[in-house]
């Protein structure tokens, strides 16, 4: 009983840090959307739009940057009447990019999907490419 419980808790475990585990990087995003877009899905109760644990590649303006708890959580703007935002917790190894974006900048980032409570969440979030303002 012992080793079933065990195993049951190491399966779990598993289950819960394996989009930790995936190399973001040269993963095929399933989707490319702006932040606009995906909120006005969600906020239209679109729930099924897009399932967790899809990898999606997401464009939009930068609402903050901020580094709360040794964590870089980037905010996108989810339209210009919306309280709802996308929130993208960056991967540790993407410091030196986020360095030179401000906000307001437009900055397309890829990510795990994770749900969409007030605001959509992603983990794991890498910088994709920069979109130069004009």
């Amino acid at each position: 009983m012992i080793l079933i419980a065990l195993i049951g808790g190491l399966l779990l475990l598993r289950g819960i840090y394996a989009s930790e585990d995936m190399d973001i990087l040269a993963a095929e995003p399933e989707l490319h959307l702006n932040a606009e877009t995906l909120i006005s899905h969600f906020k239209k109760e679109n729930e099924h739009y897009l399932e967790p644990e899809k990898i999606v590649e997401i464009e939009g303006a930068i609402k903050e940057i901020n580094s709360i708890n040794n964590r870089i959580t980037i905010l996108l703007e989810g339209g210009a009447n919306e309280s709802a935002c996308v929130i993208c917790d960056m991967q540790t190894d993407q410091l030196k990019g986020i360095k030179e974006f401000k906000p307001r900048d437009t900055i397309r980032l890829k990510g795990v999907f994770k749900g969409f409570l007030k605001d959509a969440i992603f983990l794991n979030c890498i910088i994709s490419q920069r979109i130069i303002n004009e």
